[in-house]
């Protein structure tokens, strides 16, 4: 047998999310409806002022049905028989109806529509801004202020993550409106599962189940920090953190900048160049960046065996002397053998 040493990543709460106070999150003010009930015309529904009279009121992230009982339009479905009692679940007691056909009868055989008006800090303008959605069953049409930015043959996946440049889109002077139209999963789509023992919810958890907002950057935005660890073995007094980030020059011309970061007492930078559009992954290594290698490293230790310890990496990118974009990520030193 051969041992294997296995540098393990630790994030808290997710992987490469830009730092919260970058968010401009779009959570509140939602309106939800099914398409069975309005022209599906995306269009429309994505122009100011459109009429949502009759839509429900709701919050995201919420799965159709979550929205719903917590609007109060259907009982507690963990109460007695009342999940049987919501329209469209009469799959037999025990199947797995993740795997079986919507009925046709269904009210969530149709697509739903979720739509909500919005405006952008006043500090946004003239900043590039991204839409993000981290979170969507299954399939969507994404619209924003009359045009069709994304269509459910692009979104299409319940565990993706999507971004989306709305720069050219966004009125930073005016209210702007999204509207996406959300279909759920099919038997074959690699969903959510649920067993017999934890019954499945008529929609199949179709909605926007994760966060939606926007961020704005400069030229230059960050994407996907990374931090790779590796520990000396058995001694543990010695960590060499290898960092990589994707850069992204959001414009169609070419930029300079800088991308520096930081984990505490330690600081480092790398000149970026980047051609229009061009989209690169820098490294910094301890190979080069001899700060990187850390002596006596707070290790993170698995519950029972040791305390958590985390650091915290903050990376920034400038553009032409100005600040650019900011990423944070939490991370944890730990290696297995």
């Amino acid at each position: 047998m051969r041992a294997v040493v296995v540098a393990v990543v630790l994030f808290c709460p997710a992987l490469a999310l830009a730092d919260q106070s970058a968010k401009i999150p779009l959570s509140e003010g939602w309106a939800l409806r099914s398409s069975a009930e309005v022209a599906p015309n995306g269009t429309a529904l994505s122009t100011r002022g459109a009429d949502t009279t009759g839509w429900h009121k709701v919050s995201v992230p919420s799965t159709v049905v979550g929205a719903l009982v917590e609007n109060g339009t259907y009982g507690d479905p963990y109460f007695g028989m009342n999940l049987r009692k919501i329209p469209g679940t009469t799959y037999p007691i025990g199947e797995r109806f993740t795997l079986l056909p919507m009925p046709k009868d269904s009210p969530f055989k149709p697509s739903w529509w979720y739509r909500k008006e919005f405006a952008v800090p006043a500090n946004a303008a003239g900043r590039r801004l991204w839409l993000h959605f981290d979170g969507i069953n299954y399939r969507a049409n994404i619209w924003l202020n009359g045009e069709r930015i994304a269509s459910s043959k692009e979104v299409a996946g319940v565990f993706r993550r999507y971004e989306f440049d709305v720069t050219r889109l966004v009125r930073s002077s005016e209210t702007n409106a999204l509207a996406v139209e959300v279909f759920a999963p099919e038997p074959h789509d690699l969903s959510i599962m649920w067993v017999d023992w934890n019954p499945t919810p008529p929609d199949k958890n179709m909605g926007l189940w994760g966060d939606v907002y926007l961020t704005d950057s400069g030229p230059i935005a960050l994407r996907h920090p990374l931090v790779l660890p590796a520990l000396d073995v058995p001694s543990l007094d010695r960590a060499t953190l290898t960092i990589t980030a994707d850069v992204l020059n959001a414009t169609a011309a070419s930029v300079t900048g800088v991308v520096r970061g930081t984990i505490g007492d330690i600081a480092f930078a790398e000149n970026v160049s980047l051609g229009p559009n061009e989209h690169k992954t820098v490294v910094f290594s301890p190979e080069r960046i001899k700060e990187l290698t850390i002596a006596k490293p707070r290790v993170w230790w698995p519950y029972r065996m040791g305390r958590q310890e985390l650091y915290t990496l903050t990376l920034a990118a400038e553009a032409n002397g100005e600040s650019s974009d900011r990423q944070q990520v939490t991370f944890g030193i730990q290696q297995m053998t």
